[in-house]
């Protein structure tokens, strides 16, 4: 019997469409594309990442090879965290972004790029007097725990748990402990709907269920938290909103203030090669970098647009009613997977967001665990993880 690995995620999948549920986790299929939200999100969370380690560690890429990469841009080669934070981030977007896809054109990879840089710009700018208010103890932990019946106590035989926390932190005010979760989106934060279908889902329900049951069972003592201590107090939401503008046409005005001063939107940018200074005709497009002076403009002049932080609790009658869906969910599935009774929700596969399986559904294909259809592919081998038997 393979071990079955609950998640936030793949719970929603298995309750919208037991189908998708199948091929995405007992099949391990996934779209063969690069798909831009995906990309966009991992990237997102990398820069963070980038941001949060202390300049002159021992560079923790580095440090898993026999030499050091001269080329590396956490270090630049010297083995060593570089000071300049910003820098570590613009070295690596140069290095993600160096090669265009094929389904990109060169413009839409560097204004990807740009929007990345900007952004996290912004960002720090908002968030810098808010960051002495927490301890960083602890960077993308992953937890595999136990699923619980909870009539009984009882562990459920091969079926877990999987959160990954992007990262543990402690307020340095009254010494809570946090699970911090960033998130990106291309929904309205401003919207009180976004913040309850973020407060209402299993996600955050699934952060601080398996936090706390970290906690109790001893694994979070590496990060300096106790069993002894309060329990992991809830967790803390850093949202950015995808930024919905676009590169667009130039007024013939800021043409001609950028080739006079410099500066487009209030920053120095570079002049457009392609136009000649003495040239102040027709219109042109944004620059990559026109397009991110103007982003961070926008970013300073209405911030909430883009960037949120809240604290989203459960009560301890929540927790543990998620804890009697995990063992729920975790029975059907079993049972679904038993007797083979995989059914397809139509219903769902234009719901919100398109399902990545929909045509391959639609056309009939016959899929099984050994084969992978054409268009599709086995997903990444999982990260190394912390187990619970507990």
């Amino acid at each position: 019997m393979r071990e079955l690995r609950l998640s936030a995620t793949a719970d929603a999948d298995f309750q919208a469409c037991q189908r998708r549920y199948q091929l995405a986790y007992l099949y391990d299929l996934t779209k063969d594309t690069d798909k831009d939200s995906l990309r966009l999100g991992g990237n997102w969370h990398r820069c963070h990442e980038l941001c949060e380690l202390k300049a002159g560690a021992v560079c923790p890429d580095c440090s898993r090879h026999e030499a050091i990469d001269p080329n590396c841009y956490v270090c630049g080669g010297t083995g060593y965290v570089l000071a300049d934070t910003m820098d570590r981030v613009a070295r690596y977007l140069s290095h993600a972004y160096a090669v265009v896809p094929d389904n990109k054109t060169r413009d839409d990879w560097e204004t990807e790029r740009v929007t990345l840089l900007y952004s996290l710009s912004g960002h720090r700018w908002l968030y810098a007097a808010e960051e002495d208010r927490w301890e960083v103890i602890g960077s993308e932990i992953k937890v595999v725990i136990p699923v619980i019946n909870p009539d009984t106590g009882r562990k459920m035989p091969k079926i877990v748990f999987v959160i990954k926390v992007d990262r543990l932190v402690r307020n340095k005010i009254n010494g809570l402990i946090y699970v911090w979760e960033r998130k990106s989106t291309s929904h309205s934060i401003t919207s009180a709907e976004y913040w309850s279908g973020l407060a209402q889902g299993d996600q955050v329900s699934g952060y601080i269920y398996g936090a706390r049951f970290a906690q109790v069972n001893g694994l979070l003592k590496p990060y300096g938290v106790l069993p002894t201590e309060p329990p992991v107090a809830g967790a803390w939401c850093d949202v950015w909103h995808k930024p919905d503008i676009q590169p667009k046409k130039v007024s013939k005005a800021d043409l001609k203030t950028l080739a006079e001063t410099g500066e487009y939107c209030g920053t120095h940018v570079q002049y457009p090669a392609s136009v000649h200074p003495a040239v102040i005709g027709e219109s042109i497009v944004e620059s990559a970098e026109m397009y991110g002076a103007r982003l961070l403009g926008d970013i300073a002049e209405r911030p909430e647009h883009y960037f949120a932080q809240r604290e989203v609790s459960r009560t301890d009658k929540e927790l543990e009613q998620f804890q009697r869906r995990l063992f729920n969910i975790g029975k059907q599935i079993r049972h679904v997977e038993k007797n083979d009774l995989w059914v397809c929700n139509l219903q769902s596969c234009e719901n919100k967001f398109k399902c990545e399986f929909m045509d391959l559904c639609r056309s009939g294909v016959q899929v099984s665990p050994e084969a992978v259809p054409i268009g599709y592919r086995k997903r990444h081998p999982q990260a190394e993880e912390v187990q619970i038997d507990g």
